[in-house]
């Protein structure tokens, strides 16, 4: 095995860990959200103080749809439905070790970390540290450090491949 290949190796297997965190931080996030919607007595293990708070940030008018989506939109949902759909898109197309998925990839890394800075605003605006949301800011830039890592190693994959043939 070559020593980019067990590069690709070691790098996928940290984006489909990251991805799996994602998704389960995702997932909490959303049975949060429809435990609260069906009891307004239901406390969060991550509600620590009037401050501290995620169903307060979960809840708020920017819970769905980012804030920016109308409810009449069919892509109306609670945020970390769009989490879901992202770590296991990420995941999906991760697996596929070519240079055009893994620009998608980055792609998205990217606008999941541009969501990651409107909703940090969004919780400095409500004036509340979400421990859930800021542990997805985290992955999210993980995430983003290990898919442009994988990217330029395809990238030089296929350079070197170019030049040998080229000989």
């Amino acid at each position: 095995m070559t020593a980019i290949k067990k590069s690709l190796q070691k790098l996928n297997a940290g984006i489909i860990t990251t991805c799996i965190v994602g998704f389960a931080g995702s997932y909490y996030a959303y049975y949060v959200e429809l435990a609260k919607e069906k009891d307004d007595l239901y406390e969060a293990m991550c509600d620590i103080s009037e401050h501290v708070s995620c169903t307060k940030a979960f809840s708020s008018e920017y819970g769905k749809g980012f804030g920016i989506i109308p409810e009449t939109s069919l892509l109306y949902a609670p945020n970390p439905v769009y989490g879901l759909i992202f770590y296991v898109l990420v995941t999906i197309l991760s697996i596929l070790n070519r240079r055009m998925t893994s620009a998608l990839v980055v792609t998205l890394g990217i606008c999941a970390n541009l969501g990651t800075i409107y909703l940090a605003y969004i919780l400095y605006k409500l004036s509340n540290i979400c421990v859930v949301c800021v542990s997805l800011y985290v992955v999210n830039a993980i995430l983003l450090i290990l898919v442009v890592k994988k990217y330029r190693k395809l990238c030089r994959k296929n350079g070197t491949n170019k030049k040998k043939k080229s000989k």
